[in-house]
């Protein structure tokens, strides 16, 4: 997993969910003191930290060791629970309240994990899954328009950003994965705008997070994080840089859970 090869860059370099996300959990799903959560795909505890500070008990599956090992280091405690697992392997005991996922429930299968997180949460509970999109082709930037031409030299595959489309807003495909075996309805879908201050530092860590770059070789990779940094050095030294959040939020069926 490219994630877990560098645990501690990856907590550096991505960046914290807008409290809009929270405040949704708790008007929406009910996310309050004593909540029991699923979190799926916890990496380092972008999430989880805010579960925990919302006074929720969470027991978060997390299949990389060094991103558990981070996650354990900075927020373990009695009300966190660590399964070092796979979601379609771990040994887990229902029913919980919620199950989030925080830019993870794309690297399930499709095919099986929604049934898989029914049998984890109670009739009435909620399933809440979001991303944080970088950049938005709606608000555009020079700062991404000068890091297109880095693209188109170091990664010429690659859209431009005016051009890109996302995963998080194929409303339909997660609808459709969402509400899969009739399991979860009354499905809501929320785009949160906001931006985040990149120095040429902060934007080099983010950008290391990303696999595409951590696949180049490695001079072509210094190359794409030196000229990065110098396009924000060149525009002042910071620069506002567009955010999505999107949310999508469902409600498990008040009906008997399915067989395990």
């Amino acid at each position: 997993m490219f994630f877990n090869g560098d645990a501690v860059t990856y907590r550096r370099g991505r960046p914290p969910y807008p409290d809009a996300v929270f405040s949704l959990l708790r008007s929406r799903c009910g996310l309050q003191a004593g909540t029991r959560v699923l979190e799926i795909g916890a990496g380092t505890g972008l999430a989880t930290g805010r579960l925990l500070a919302a006074g929720a008990t969470v027991v978060a599956v997390e299949p990389g060791e060094n991103l558990a090992a981070v996650l354990a280091a900075d927020f373990g405690g009695e009300r966190l629970e660590i399964c070092v697992s796979d979601l379609e392997t771990a040994d887990l005991a229902g029913p919980f309240d919620l199950a989030v996922a925080a830019t993870a429930l794309h690297w399930l299968d499709p095919n099986t994990s929604t049934e898989r997180i029914a049998r984890l949460v109670r009739p009435g509970g909620w399933l809440a899954a979001w991303w944080n999109d970088f950049g938005d082709a709606k608000r555009p930037t020079e700062f991404r328009d000068r890091l297109d031409e880095v693209y188109r030299d170091l990664l010429p595959p690659e859209p431009g950003y005016r051009d890109s489309r996302s995963y998080a807003l194929d409303t339909e495909r997660w609808r459709g994965q969402l509400t899969a075996g009739s399991y979860f309805e009354d499905v809501e879908v929320e785009i949160i705008e906001w931006s985040q201050m990149l120095t040429a530092q902060t934007a080099r860590d983010l950008w290391s997070t990303f696999p595409n770059i951590g696949e180049l070789a490695a001079a072509e990779r210094a190359e794409f994080l030196r000229r990065l940094g110098e396009i924000i050095d060149e525009l002042g030294g910071s620069v506002e840089d567009p955010r999505l959040t999107v949310v999508y939020t469902a409600r498990r069926v008040e009906r008997a859970q399915p067989a395990a």
